[in-house]
């Protein structure tokens, strides 16, 4: 059942780094005055992987 919950884990975070790449690569096309919002989106959620990465990296299997 952990391997479950970790592989889900893993492939939502797999996700949203996607996401984050997508609108990484979108911010030079985007009005500028939308492209602070849009890096500060980026940096929440980058701050939320490396976050759930790092408990990740405490659970012992």
């Amino acid at each position: 059942m952990n391997a479950a919950i970790h592989e889900a884990t893993i492939k939502r975070l797999a996700g949203l780094a996607n996401v984050i790449s997508a609108l990484l690569a979108a911010i030079p096309i985007l009005d500028p005055s939308t492209q602070p919002d849009a890096l500060h989106t980026c940096a929440s959620m980058a701050a939320d992987v490396a976050d759930e990465l790092e408990k990740l990296t405490m659970v012992r299997l």
